[in-house]
């Protein structure tokens, strides 16, 4: 029962998301490089599958040694030394970073000229693997620190009362003697019986100010001289 419901929370939770990486994933090429900041996980998971099937290399860096990365490190000081990639994926790993702009630069540098950047992060969402969770980004926040890039793109994955749902739904989350009880009623309730009246919402009251978190594509320009 639990793990069902904890299987809905997580759907809900990261709704527009997974959609977001199948096609980000399912565009990269067999003979491109990949680097992925932050290792394990259902994010990696999935680029990895992808990876497999159409043959690309992918390179894994993490700050924390047992979750098994290719490379262990700092984002935000790494010495990549010469190396560099055609596509770079940080997906629900920069509200964990203590410097963004400096992972951001490093990024930036180690991309090849039109390599692609393919970037999530959580905007509404609660606390959670504490207490390196650091920040929170608007899309103007994302815009700049990627105003090096060409051809950024910042979408919100879901919409006002989608992102209000959703904090129902992570009630599974809480840490409460009583949470995982209260969940068996909220989440089923939520994800089966209001999602209408949700959509109608949203079909009504359309406002892109509140989201649960923004997908980000952005592509390093062909020449950086000057930058």
């Amino acid at each position: 029962m639990n793990k069902w419901i904890h299987r809905l929370s997580k759907l809900r939770s990261r709704q527009g998301l997974y959609e977001f990486l199948n096609i980000q994933f399912g565009s990269i090429q067999s003979n491109q490089k990949v680097l992925t900041i932050g290792s394990g996980g259902e994010i990696n998971k999935i680029l990895y599958q992808f990876a497999e099937n159409k043959g690309f290399d992918v390179i894994s860096l993490d700050v924390d040694a047992n979750r098994g990365p290719d490379l262990v490190g700092d984002i935000c000081t790494f010495d990549f030394g010469s190396e560099k990639f055609d596509v770079i994926a940080i997906c629900e790993v920069l509200e964990h970073v203590h410097s963004p702009h400096l992972a951001i630069n490093q990024l930036f540098n180690v991309l090849n000229p039109g390599g692609k950047l393919i970037l999530t992060t959580p905007f509404m969402l609660p606390i959670h693997e504490a207490p390196i969770d650091y920040y929170r980004y608007t899309k103007y926040g994302l815009a700049f620190l990627l105003r090096d890039f060409d051809q950024v793109t910042i979408e919100e994955r879901n919409s006002y009362f989608e992102a209000i749902d959703v904090l129902w739904m992570r009630v599974y989350n809480i840490e409460h003697k009583y949470s995982k009880r209260l969940a068996r009623i909220v989440i089923p309730t939520v994800y089966y019986l209001k999602r209408p009246f949700t959509k109608l919402l949203d079909f009504f009251v359309k406002n892109n100010g509140m989201t649960t978190g923004y997908t980000v594509t952005a592509i390093k320009p062909a020449s950086t001289q000057g930058l």
